[in-house]
């Protein structure tokens, strides 16, 4: 089995490093040197790894080939390039839909849409996949756990999730900046935070993520812990979280709808 990679961003480079760290049962992983710097850092990282200037020679050379280029990119890319027809395309790209990819990859027929996330570099991403396919799930099994959606639209509902990344930071990092700014060494500070928030998910998941049982269990009627989440909940923080999460849903389903 040979895996081609075509586009080589944050995204490839963690699923490449996740293979690399699972050992992985490939031949071969071809890449595009189109990031210059991900592409050497990949290849000093394993000797299974053939950067290429070609993105059709990597078509050429590989069974599975994966497809992680921004949008318009990606279009313009694919319809200069040729598939066989027995290879299994697999698409990072969240608002292509497979009507439009198997347009693009003919003669391709096993087209899979698939959303790892940046944690797959120490496998613990959680990956979308749409359609079910054993091979490809297998292969992202390895590097954290597989999600399979239903349909489509499924699909989408739980690509808005991967838009979560950037704002869980921002919190987190807010969190910091009050600690830093009332005098807490930024190194205590973040290591409170660590332990904190990991502790926080173990708890999560030994509680089966039973999320109405574990909020009533931290409030202390009268406690900090009542009042901040009263003080959000006037500030209709989770209302405009939702709002803004279906918006985002209709941004993908817009995409994927054209």
């Amino acid at each position: 089995m040979k895996l081609g990679f075509i586009g080589t961003g944050k995204i490839t480079t963690s699923v490449i490093e996740g293979l690399i760290r699972s050992k992985v049962n490939c031949k071969q992983i071809l890449i595009s040197e189109r990031n210059r710097k991900n592409s050497s850092y990949l290849k000093r990282k394993s000797k299974k790894v053939k950067v290429f200037k070609s993105n059709q020679e990597i078509i050429n050379k590989s069974s599975i080939i994966f497809i992680s280029l921004v949008p318009k990119i990606a279009i313009k890319e694919l319809s200069k390039l040729k598939f066989n027809k027995n290879q299994k395309i697999v698409s990072f790209v969240s608002t292509l839909n497979l009507t439009k990819l198997k347009k693009l990859c003919n003669p391709a027929k096993q087209i899979i849409k698939a959303g790892p996330l940046p944690m797959a570099s120490d496998n613990l991403s959680p990956t979308i996949l749409y359609p079910k396919d054993k091979v490809i799930a297998n292969l992202f099994n390895k590097i954290g756990t597989v999600v399979e959606a239903k349909n489509e639209k499924q699909n989408n509902h739980l690509w808005v999730m991967t838009s979560v990344m950037a704002s869980y930071v921002a919190i987190i990092k807010s969190l910091n900046d009050y600690l830093v700014k009332n005098k807490v060494k930024s190194s205590e500070s973040k290591r409170y935070l660590n332990t904190f928030l990991t502790g926080m998910l173990f708890q999560l998941n030994n509680d089966s993520f039973n999320f109405d049982k574990i909020i009533k269990e931290l409030q202390t009627k009268g406690g900090i812990n009542e009042e901040l989440l009263k003080r959000l909940q006037k500030d209709k923080f989770f209302t405009n979280l939702q709002k803004n999460l279906n918006k985002i849903y209709l941004r993908l389903k817009k995409a994927n709808d054209k």
